[in-house]
């Protein structure tokens, strides 16, 4: 795990949560620990896929038990509970992570290290096409990861790691898992089998699930007291449903197959994965989304007998992707169509004391909406990369440098009079590392980061329905630059872990979504708010903090506190506060290892989130209690990992500070959730 520090003007409240966090950290430090193995873990999404401990970019993973655990539907809602971690939760099918008060297209979704390929960061109500339940690692990289991944990182990435294309030879003629899993608040049932085999040089993997929910069960009534007080002031009357989210139910299902190659050298193989998902839209009476994505991948890794390459990495995927949404069901509205292709070459390499990697990366776009609420018209983006990143180490030294050149055209469809983007846009970063004493790491990041308009900000130009108004782009929008700086203390090694970390990022021309203060009719009787697309100076600043402390106990058991915060603060330099900024959370809890078993408790304080963008309603505080106990069975050459899980204990009514919909779907009540997982 890995947390990182820097505290520029923090709030009174942030200073004192830090404070106590600090506190804590330097009280538990005093105390004399027993020595504890750590797991080892590499993260593939980083530049030369090393440990989270021995980079200074910002990174966590989630792997193993603690993720069977932690999945939900949807890859917001499953990393919504790590630090500098929330979700735009559009109910339990649409929630993308929110990664230090960013999201949308600066956050980008990967899928074995290449894009999505969806169109996800469009709209808050577009599911991500990543499954959770069949991945094998999930690692974020929070703060600019577009040094390696291009302008749709600026702010962070999610990179789901899986088996579809096997990299090694298989273990056994047939090995795999199956799982069955359900929660009671959102009526979850869901099935998934995952299958890995092969002979000789010959490996391959399938894999299949299928999830169904219901509408979602709620504490209380949808809408907040907030609104409600809002529309009573207007003379309107609020809504009186409660209880459940109207229009909240999901089907989803999908699958792959992948085939490789493995050699002494390297591998090379091929995949085509499957992805359908048919979810109802909370805040509209009978509107939902009919969503299909067939994608085919390629992976291949070279290892030569070269005296300064170590490997050459080809990655490349081609996504075919619909959907339709429905005003009803039998009759469809908008539909979306893109078809796109990624494709990335990196040479990893040595030279003396320096180790790195330099590749090129291609990204294709071919984009259409079609239909009355088509507010965005067609476009092709096309963007070309070279990139390469460098590291040395010098005793307790490491030092990383890197760059990143990135050309990318935006042409709109012809004859709509819209002039095209193009631009380069150019990325630096620099960090080091220095493990001063044994077992302290002092971690320092300083990334210059350029992110290029997307098509949606430069052409936009009608009502966006879901999102409750209408969006005005503007063909001459500039690159968004930005300087981000982050800064980590890590203690490990001795049972005692914890970690202290701050980030700052100054944006000279942030892209965003300014309320002009009139309206636009777009029915009879009907009328949304307008928005017209600017740029102006921006920062984001916050920390994150964790002390995790183990107990051996007398009985070969081990019982885990754990203590946690994190902070964000997004402002305009002009003056107000960006929209849907999570709130201030801190909290704590144990954890208990007894053999086989494991059994743990959370409980974390969210604040009230009243610093607000204009036209934004405050966010209440409220208390998240979880729980959950598992274990582990051996059958013959069967594991069965069997796990029980309680969210939201107390039933409160939880609204996520950084969801468009917090007024209208609060996440669910109190739920039970189970689930068991055979691996044979």
């Amino acid at each position: 795990m890995a947390i990182y520090l820097r505290a520029p003007r923090l709030s009174p409240i942030g200073f004192s949560s830090l404070a106590l966090g600090i506190a804590a950290i330097l009280g538990a430090a005093a105390a004399v620990a027993q020595e504890t193995p750590l797991q080892e873990v590499v993260v593939t999404a980083s530049a030369l896929r090393e440990s989270p401990l021995d980079v200074a970019q910002p990174t966590d993973v989630v792997s193993g038990d603690d993720l069977r655990r932690q999945i939900e539907s949807s890859i917001g809602e499953t990393l919504s509970h790590e630090l500098g971690v929330s979700s735009t939760y559009f109910g339990p099918s649409a929630s993308r992570p929110v990664i230090r008060g960013l999201s949308g297209d600066r956050v980008q979704m990967l899928e074995d290290g290449l894009s999505a390929l969806d169109v996800s960061g469009l709209s808050q109500d577009h599911a991500v096409s990543l499954e959770s339940v069949i991945s094998d690692q999930i690692e974020i990289i929070k703060g600019p990861a577009s040094l390696l991944y291009g302008s749709g990182a600026a702010g962070g990435l999610v990179n789901m790691v899986s088996n579809r294309i096997p990299r090694k030879q298989a273990a056994a003629a047939v090995t795999g898992a199956a799982e069955v899993r359900g929660a009671s608040a959102t009526g979850e049932l869901t099935g998934a089998v995952s299958l890995n085999g092969g002979s000789g040089n010959v490996a391959w993997h399938a894999d299949y699930f299928d999830r169904q929910t219901d509408d979602v069960r709620i504490a209380g009534l949808a809408e907040s007291k907030a609104l409600r007080q809002q529309l009573l002031d207007a003379g309107e009357t609020p809504s009186d449903a409660r209880d459940r989210v109207a229009n909240s139910a999901s089907d989803t299902s999908g699958g792959a197959f992948g085939l490789s190659l493995v050699g002494d050298s390297g591998f090379g193989g091929v995949s085509y994965s499957h992805f359908a998902t048919t979810y109802g839209i909370p805040v509209e009476e009978a509107a939902f989304i009919d969503m299909q994505q067939d994608r085919f991948d390629l992976n291949g890794e070279w290892r030569p007998s070269m005296a300064a390459i170590d490997a050459i990495r080809v990655r490349g995927a081609y996504n075919d992707y619909t959907h339709t949404e429905f005003e009803a069901p039998g009759v469809p509205g908008t539909e979306f169509f893109q078809t796109a292709y990624d494709l990335r070459v990196a040479v990893d390499h040595h030279f003396g004391e320096w180790r790195g990697t330099v590749g090129a990366q291609y990204l294709d776009i071919d984009f259409k909406a079609i239909g009355e609420e088509a507010y965005v018209p067609p476009s092709l983006t096309k963007g070309m990369s070279l990139f390469a990143f460098e590291e040395r180490h010098f005793d307790q030294w490491t030092v990383e440098l890197g760059a990143r050149a990135e050309n990318q055209t935006v042409d709109p469809e012809a004859g709509l009079g819209l002039d095209a983007y193009d631009k380069t846009a150019v990325n630096l970063s620099a960090g080091v590392v220095w493990k001063f004493v044994p077992d302290y790491a002092l971690a320092f990041n300083v990334t210059r980061t350029a992110r290029h308009a997307q098509a949606a900000e430069l052409y936009a130009d009608g009502p966006h329905i879901a999102a409750g108004r209408v969006e005005v782009g503007d063909p001459s929008l500039d690159i968004e630059d930005a300087v981000t700086a982050d800064v980590a203390l890590r203690h490990t090694g001795d049972g005692l872990t914890w970690t202290l970390s701050a980030f700052y990022n100054d944006y000279s021309s942030y892209i965003y979504l300014n309320p002009t203060g009139s309206t636009q009719e777009i029915a009879p009787g009907e009328e949304l708010p307008v928005f017209q697309a600017l740029q102006g100076g921006a920062k984001l600043y916050g920390y994150e903090a964790e002390v995790l402390y183990p107990l051996d106990l007398s009985n070969g058991s081990t019982l885990e506190f754990r203590l946690a915060s994190d902070y964000v603060r997004g402002k305009l330099k002009d003056g107000g506060n960006l929209p849907q900024m999570p709130s201030q959370r801190f909290g704590g809890g144990l954890h208990y290892e007894q053999g086989t078993w494991h059994a743990g408790v959370e409980a974390f304080y969210n604040l009230k989130q009243g610093r607000i963008a204009q036209y934004e309603l405050p966010t209440d505080a409220y208390t998240a209690v979880n729980a959950d106990v598992s274990t582990r069975m051996q059958v013959g050459d069967t594991t069965l990992f069997v796990f029980l899980r309680g969210n939201n204990l107390l039933d409160e009514e939880i609204r996520q500070a950084s969801s468009p919909l917090k007024d209208r779907v609060p996440l669910p009540g109190r739920s039970v959730s189970a689930g068991v997982r055979v691996s044979f």
